[in-house]
């Protein structure tokens, strides 16, 4: 829809947000035009600029800086590209808090070192807050002149009312994930880290905290380093868990699953790549109670070919399996034809038609043969990802081009490789990998 004066005011706006222009350099007649459109109008195209250049609209006049307020603004707040500015706690507050406080919705502050009274400012101001992300964030230790609120001097104070909360690679001060701790009885989607299992465990509050979280739905511990299949069973007792992820939790051996798999009913999406997963834990799973859509195996590199051998014709009675990754598993070398053909013949035997998506990538003992045998076998699968397999053909520049151009209306295409093409080296990740990571089964880009 077409809205009179628009284009004029595009072209005033973007004078007067420009580094150094002022309202003098602007011709009077289009600077009229600008304010005479209403404020609702002022308000929609005020939606779409970033944070800073809201900021520099707010100083041209009474008006603007009105309705730079609106609260339609500032329900998403992304603060993460300026924690070097808003480093100081006090001018974080007096900066941050009197614009978005009441307001925000969801809001970033990856990146930042919070204080034991921005914490209490945030519980305390922002009532609304509901998608709170504080990836890499560094917990200082209390300030001179802390807040506290209404709270005794020794408490720390936390959002109570989140739905989101991602404390991924963060660290610092224990006293603080022990008040988040406390504080995640709503919370849907899940992100931790290792200092927040430490602080918690050392104080025996874990399995409290566990029984706490009724509501959630997605965890993701990617990257927990010290996490073990004890502490995790715990979680197996959040009946409405969708999705689990431990990629690159070194220390867990699997023997995690079969409780999931027979506790969690709903569980969608299991991710366990980059865990110590061998062929022993790997077949006692039998996958019987499973109804998981996506699976990840990759990078598991203690898995070998026996292993595999007998868990995937398992896996291929999974009637609900849309995605399969098996990407560098047993470091590359787990997977060959024989094994794949097997595969294959699995999923013709039980009539699996539902998966789509392969992911066989940087796996040294595939050959192109094996490749031509398993696509004959099984057509229905709609993309088979053989990325950087050194003894198969990799596909055209163009090919490439054209299966990541698919995904972007989330459609997909026959992809594989084609004898006789030119080589080439796809390098800027997996395909069936890049369109998992769009898609809403991960922590990756939440709610």
């Amino acid at each position: 829809m077409y809205i009179p004066g628009w284009d004029i005011a595009l072209s005033v706006f973007s004078r007067v947000l420009g580094v150094g222009c002022h309202l003098d350099q602007v011709d009077s007649s289009q600077m009229s035009a600008v304010f005479n459109l209403d404020e609702g109008t002022l308000v929609k195209i005020f939606s779409y600029l970033p944070i800073r250049d809201l900021v520099r609209a707010s100083q041209v006049c009474k008006l603007w800086n009105r309705l730079s307020y609106d609260r339609l603004l500032w329900k998403i707040v992304d603060l993460k590209y300026f924690y070097r500015s808003l480093i100081d706690p006090i001018t974080f507050q007096t900066q941050a808090f009197t614009r978005f406080a009441g307001k925000v919705n969801c809001l970033d502050l990856s990146g930042f070192t919070l204080t034991e009274e921005t914490l209490g400012a945030l519980a305390t101001y922002c009532k609304e807050l509901r998608v709170l992300k504080l990836k890499s964030v560094k917990f200082a230790t209390l300030s001179n002149g802390a807040f506290t609120g209404n709270r005794g001097q020794n408490e720390i104070m936390f959002p109570s009312s989140l739905e989101y909360l991602d404390i991924r690679f963060s660290h610092g001060n224990p006293r603080v994930y022990m008040a988040i701790a406390d504080q995640l009885s709503n919370v849907r989607w899940l992100g931790l880290c290792d200092p927040f299992f430490r602080a918690v465990s050392a104080n025996g509050g874990l399995e409290k905290t566990i029984d706490s979280m009724k509501h959630l739905e997605k965890l993701d511990l990617s990257h927990c380093v010290l996490l073990k299949d004890r502490h995790l069973m715990g979680f197996a007792r959040c009946s409405n868990l969708e999705v689990l992820s431990v990629r690159k939790c070194s220390f867990l051996t699997g023997s995690f699953v079969e409780h999931f798999l027979e506790s969690c009913a709903e569980l969608k999406t299991l991710i366990l790549d980059g865990i110590s997963l061998d062929d022993e834990t790997l077949q006692r799973i039998t996958w019987r109670y499973s109804s998981l859509k996506h699976l990840e195996l990759g990078w598991c590199p203690l898995v070998t070919p026996t292993g595999l051998k007998t868990a995937l014709p398992r896996i291929a009675r999974i009637q609900t399996l849309e995605y399969l990754g098996l990407c560098a598993i047993g470091s590359g070398k787990a997977l060959n034809d024989e094994i794949l053909l097997d595969l294959g013949a699995s999923l013709s035997y039980w009539r699996i038609r539902r998966l789509q998506s392969l992911n066989v990538s940087r796996s040294r003992s595939l050959t192109q043969l094996g490749v031509n045998e398993f696509n004959k076998i099984c057509p229905f699968i709609e993309l088979l990802d053989t990325t950087d397999c050194p003894a198969i053909y990799s596909c055209h520049s163009t090919l490439c081009s054209e299966a990541f151009d698919s995904f972007q209306d989330d459609k997909t295409s026959k992809f594989t490789t084609t004898p006789g093409v030119e080589l080439f080296r796809q390098r800027n990740g997996s395909i069936s990998t890049t369109q998992f990571a769009r898609s809403k089964y991960t922590l990756e880009t939440p709610l």
